[in-house]
C-alpha cells in the first residue's frame, strides 16, 4: 500500500493564510481564530482551484484544549498557499483499512 500526501500548516500559517483570505469569499471568523491550538498542526481534508485565481480548502483545525477537529473552508491566492502550507507524507498502515475481526457466538 502506497503512502499518502496531505497538506499541513502550524497555527502561524493558518494565521497568515487567514489574513490572506481576507476580502475573499471563505475563511475563518474571529472567534475560531481566538480558539486555535497554538501548537495545532491544522490539515486539509479537501482543495480545488476556485475561479481559476484561488483554492478553496477545507480544514480540519486543531482547537485548544479539543482533541475533535473543526472544519472551516478557506480561499487563498496561490502564492500564500504554497508560501505557508507543507506537503508530508504519512505511511499508510494495512490494519488501517481491515475491518475488526467479529466475534462469532460459537467461540
Amino acid at each position: 500500500m502506497e503512502d499518502v500526501q496531505v497538506t499541513v500548516v502550524n497555527t502561524d500559517g493558518f494565521k497568515a493564510l487567514e489574513v490572506d483570505s481576507r476580502g475573499r469569499n471563505r475563511g475563518p471568523n474571529e472567534e475560531l481564530l481566538k480558539k486555535l491550538d497554538p501548537s495545532g498542526l491544522h490539515v486539509v481534508s479537501f482543495q480545488m482551484v476556485h475561479n481559476d485565481e484561488e483554492y478553496r480548502t477545507d480544514w480540519a483545525v486543531k482547537l485548544l484544549g479539543s482533541d475533535q477537529p473543526v472544519h472551516v473552508f478557506m480561499d487563498n491566492s496561490f502564492e500564500a498557499y504554497d508560501k505557508h502550507s507543507y506537503r508530508v507524507t504519512c505511511p499508510i498502515k494495512d490494519y488501517w483499512f481491515k475491518s475488526p475481526k467479529k466475534e462469532s457466538a460459537n467461540e
